[in-house]
């Protein structure tokens, strides 16, 4: 008998016990690799139309039709699968004769434990007797930052008008610092190209593509079987199709319109005949600003006219946005013109605001100029009365202190200000730097030259022949540098027109950014060799 409850006891207490995974040693960093493949790595003389890989561990994919890259490119995608440790590649496209192919697996192949992918992994085999070994390398990045891209595919092509309609003879992805590598090629002559390709058909036919290209073929031989550093430089050209891009809501009944290029002459028909509307348009004439008065309007609706294009477009007033309800978003706010209440000699001190202001009361605002109560006035500074610059010189050293009381400024609307207080000073020249750039093999076009901090940006165009850029009166700090070679002399920077084989124009940045010390110059020389 005793038995018998020992056995029960025994079995009640393996019923209630908690089965736990086992604690295992530290996670699995190691990549799978490959053991074996069918036929051999490195084949010559292929003739299958299945490849087999053995690796030696348990392995999964992972997208293979996006990751997986073969070239020459083919028309039709082969079929992947896998089993236990054996991935296997079935070829779909009839093979070229005498002909190297190079598959490059991207991170498609993982173990099944830790997806650790089998990175760098690649298979090469030749339909001939011989294996190509020529090679090309080089960066790509954005061609008005010169930063790098890690979205672009880099193609070689036959003929450069190929981009627009023929799939490339070599493909590659750029790595994920911008670097691209094509190896296993035939000796012959390329041309080189790149795309952000936004349908994936690798084709450049969407007008909002990103591309570069290059107007001279690489040639590669078995003298000269290397190139590097070919580098591309990724633009969207302009279009030259005009599109209403958005209409929304920035104040109580503000609102604005953008458009995807200039208007040339816009013509404005507002279609609410019950209010009255005003507009301003910003001075690239791509933005216009809306102010539509009278508390019972409750809708925008206009046309707009420019040449050959026309559009209808309405916006709802008493509408509420994700972080505020613009049908109450009513109180006038006015912004300093001084960055970080600091302006330099030269500069003027300017109050802006959202909504055009009709009229002030000077009675509610006082102004001390170092500590002396003095009058106070403001001007217009532009044709809409949302830049006021105020009436006052200023002395270096000079310190300022702006309150403005609520009530002190009235816009169009009939609202008025809250109540703030604006402290500001003129920085003396001691507490103020300067930058010398010297310049080398200047490319004989204007430069447009810029110098950017967190603080301030400042720019300057400098003719084809002058030689030596000099910034004056700067605030302190680290600054970003760019030149822009203006090649059409428009005063900005032009992209690239693909049909036209215009490259954009030429963009030099420096790599580390600028120290600028107060009663200092800053002294560097700048090559500008293409």
């Amino acid at each position: 008998m005793c038995y018998f409850y020992a056995l029960v006891i025994l079995f009640l207490s393996a019923a209630c016990a908690t089965v736990e995974k086992p604690n295992g040693g530290p996670a699995d960093r190691t990549a799978p690799q490959m053991a074996a493949a069918v036929p051999a790595d490195s084949s010559v003389n292929f003739g299958s139309n299945r490849i087999i890989l053995e690796f030696d561990e348990y392995v999964k994919l992972n997208n293979p039709n996006s990751q997986v890259i073969i070239n020459p490119f083919p028309k039709e995608k082969p079929e992947f699968s896998v089993q236990g440790k054996k991935v296997k590649i079935e070829l779909k496209d009839s093979l070229l004769p005498n002909t190297t192919y190079h598959i490059f697996f991207g991170n498609a192949v993982q173990d099944i434990t830790e997806n650790n992918p089998a990175s760098g992994l690649d298979y090469v085999f030749s339909t001939g007797s011989f294996l190509d070994s020529c090679s090309l390398s080089g960066f790509a990045g954005d061609a008005f930052t010169n930063r790098f891209t890690d979205k672009a595919w880099v193609m070689l092509y036959r003929s450069l008008s190929d981009l627009r309609d023929t799939l490339p003879v070599y493909i590659a992805h750029v790595n994920d610092k911008g670097a691209f590598r094509f190896r296993n090629i035939a000796p012959g002559t390329y041309y080189l190209c790149a795309l952000e390709d936004n349908n994936s058909n690798f084709r450049f036919d969407v007008p909002d593509e990103r591309i570069a290209f290059v107007n001279e073929p690489f040639t590669l031989s078995a003298e000269k079987n290397t190139v590097d550093s070919a580098n591309l430089y990724l633009f969207s050209e302009k279009s030259k199709i005009q599109k209403h891009l958005k209409t929304e809501m920035i104040h109580y009944h503000t609102v604005r319109s953008s458009f995807r290029m200039p208007l040339e002459n816009p013509q404005i028909t507002i279609l609410n005949k019950t209010t009255e509307t005003t507009f301003e348009w910003n001075e690239k004439k791509d933005s216009v600003i809306f102010y539509v008065k009278g508390k019972e309007a409750d809708s925008l609706k206009y046309i707009i006219r420019d040449g050959s294009f026309s559009d209808t477009l309405a916006q709802v007033l008493k509408y509420k946005g994700r972080q505020k309800d613009f049908s109450t978003d009513t109180l006038l706010k006015l912004a300093s013109s001084a960055v970080f209440e600091k302006i330099i000699p030269g500069e003027n001190f300017f109050l802006t605001c959202t909504i055009p202001i009709e009229s002030w009361d000077t009675s509610k605002i006082i102004f001390s100029l170092n500590k002396d109560t003095i009058p106070v006035s403001f001007k217009k500074a532009d044709e809409y009365g949302r830049r006021w610059q105020l009436s006052q010189e200023f002395k270096p050293g000079d310190n300022a202190v702006l309150i403005i009381k609520k009530g002190a400024a009235t816009d169009i609307f009939g609202y008025k200000n809250d109540s703030t207080k604006i402290s500001f000073r003129m920085v003396p020249e001691s507490e103020l730097g300067s930058m010398q750039i010297d310049l080398m093999n200047l490319p004989g076009k204007p430069l447009i030259v810029s110098a950017s901090s967190k603080e301030n940006t400042y720019t300057m165009v400098s003719p084809a022949e002058k030689g030596q850029i000099i910034f004056q009166n700067m605030l302190p700090g680290e600054y970003e540098m760019k030149i822009i070679v203006d090649e059409n002399g428009d005063g900005e920077w032009t992209p690239g027109v693909f049909d036209q084989r215009l490259q954009p124009e030429k963009v030099f940045t420096m790599p580390r950014p600028v120290q600028v010390k107060k009663s200092w110059e800053s002294k560097l020389g700048w090559n500008l060799a293409y």
